[in-house]
């Protein structure tokens, strides 16, 4: 939020950016970004090992192509469907979509 803020005064947009906040109720953190993480994991005994042993039980029920969503989405972080965007873009147009000079 401080960046685009930021960004958003040094490209005269600040206003339009304000309109943005007010629109979509976005809220400034409170400083303690692992709060989150930390009750999830916290909460009612939850840990690592926990969650991994959930994601290998869940895997090993689907099928192959359902596995690799999983598995692609535990390995980079982003959102199911965007992993699945990701997907339809790597088998479809994968010398578009693959950059493998660099490997991204």
């Amino acid at each position: 939020m401080k960046s685009l803020a930021s960004f958003s005064k040094f490209i005269g947009k600040y206003d339009d950016w304000l309109e943005i906040i007010r629109k979509y109720h976005f809220k400034w953190s409170n400083g303690n970004k692992n709060k989150v993480f930390n009750a999830i994991f916290q909460n009612e005994g939850n840990t690592y090992s926990l969650m991994l042993g959930w994601r290998r039980r869940v895997i090993s029920v689907l099928p192959d192509d359902y596995q690799n969503v999983i598995l692609f989405n535990t390995l980079t972080g982003i959102r199911p469907d965007e992993v699945q965007k990701a997907i339809w873009l790597i088998r479809t147009k994968e010398s578009e979509y693959v950059d493998k000079d660099r490997g991204l």
